[in-house]
């Protein structure tokens, strides 16, 4: 990490940082503009290229960055007794609508990640998206798969529910403003529809 950027004050780091993670996040590293962070940001371009010397760097900070405070907060959920499966996705997204009080655009920016397709951009935050993905792997990978109906793959099952959340995230990051309970209430329904879809019917 960049120790002497958090020698900054901590409302001026944040500025940084949203408005870094904003523009990564809405135009993937390759068409990310360092001039649009500025303004963001609300600071000179010399004061943020002395604490970034390139935009590979700044990315690969930001994501480490944002990995571990997502990590911070998911570490509740790692060591957990099996639980209901859609529960835990609806869990899941909570706690990262919990974290855009702090950095609006986390969920944008971490669902990002796995569409980046720049080779530079991807080794610089290999290791990184690696320890995010085997911490989603520990919570997701104890959840209780008995009540599943017996046609359902479980990998088949990860795709259609990722996918399905992953697009109406988008989605609502494409509006003027993003409407935390609507998404809160449009999430819920659609894990809701999917569980009676994929699960046994419950014995009476």
């Amino acid at each position: 990490m960049n120790e002497k950027f958090f020698d900054l004050k901590k409302e001026k780091q944040d500025r940084m940082i949203n408005g870094a993670m904003k523009v990564f996040a809405l135009n993937g590293y390759r068409r990310a503009s360092t001039d649009e962070m500025v303004k963001e940001a609300g600071i000179s371009k010399g004061l943020w290229f002395h604490y970034f010397d390139s935009k590979l760097g700044l990315y690969s900070f930001i994501t480490e960055y944002a990995i571990r405070y997502m990590n911070m907060e998911l570490q509740a959920m790692t060591n957990r007794e099996p639980q209901d499966y859609f529960a835990t996705r609806l869990q899941v997204e909570k706690t990262k609508l919990m974290v855009r009080k702090s950095y609006p655009y986390i969920p944008l920016f971490l669902a990002s990640l796995e569409k980046e397709r720049d080779e530079d951009a991807l080794l610089a935050v290999m290791d990184a998206v690696e320890n995010y993905r085997n911490v989603m792997k520990k919570i997701y990978g104890a959840v209780d798969e008995s009540k599943f109906r017996a046609s359902v793959k479980r990998t088949q099952l990860d795709m259609t529910v990722g996918y399905t959340l992953d697009g109406l995230l988008f989605e609502a990051y494409e509006e003027p403003v993003f409407d935390e309970e609507g998404y809160r209430k449009v999430i819920t329904e659609y894990l809701a529809m999917m569980k009676d879809c994929f699960e046994k019917e419950s014995e009476e």
